[in-house]
């Protein structure tokens, strides 16, 4: 079985979706912000009656509000990057990899049938999914393999 073959047939579903942090719409940008870091995430979802209305993320953060003091207390979706491009879970694992690199993005929400977030798929989720599929390949290589040591240890 070919890497491609494998990606074809494995759902979005299967992949690890956790880094995300969820808010309603109307949330104020410095509470969206501060859940953000407590969750340790640099992407929001914004839900708008649990369907997903847009997203916030860490890029959003540097672009739009850090040199804007104003907007740090206005709606959350002042800010957010309204109907994101999404994948839905039963979708395959090259479809999702091919948008994030075709539309360059970093995080993808993640649906459920009726629409409800369920995920986010993230460039970290892809490289877990490939040194689990290749743990000899990827857990055997030297940390830094061109590097050269200039004077041998020891006598």
């Amino acid at each position: 079985m070919s890497l491609e073959y494998d990606l074809r047939q494995e759902k979005v579903i299967h992949l690890n979706l956790t880094e995300f942090t969820e808010v309603e719409i109307g949330t104020p940008v410095r509470a969206t912000i501060e859940k953000m870091c407590q969750e340790n995430h640099n992407c929001a979802f914004i839900t708008n009656e649990g369907k997903l209305a847009g997203i916030f993320t860490d890029r959003d953060i540097l672009l739009r509000v850090v040199d804007r003091p104003e907007v740090w207390d206005q709606s959350i979706d002042t800010v957010m990057t309204p109907h994101p491009y999404s994948v839905n879970s039963t979708d395959p694992a090259n479809a999702a990899l091919n948008l994030m690199h075709e539309k360059h993005v970093r995080n993808v929400p993640v649906l459920d049938s009726s629409g409800a977030v369920i995920g986010n798929l993230t460039h970290y989720a892809i490289i877990k999914y490939l040194a689990d599929r290749f743990p000899e390949s990827v857990y055997n290589l030297p940390p830094e393999p061109d590097r050269v040591v200039r004077n041998r240890d020891g006598a």
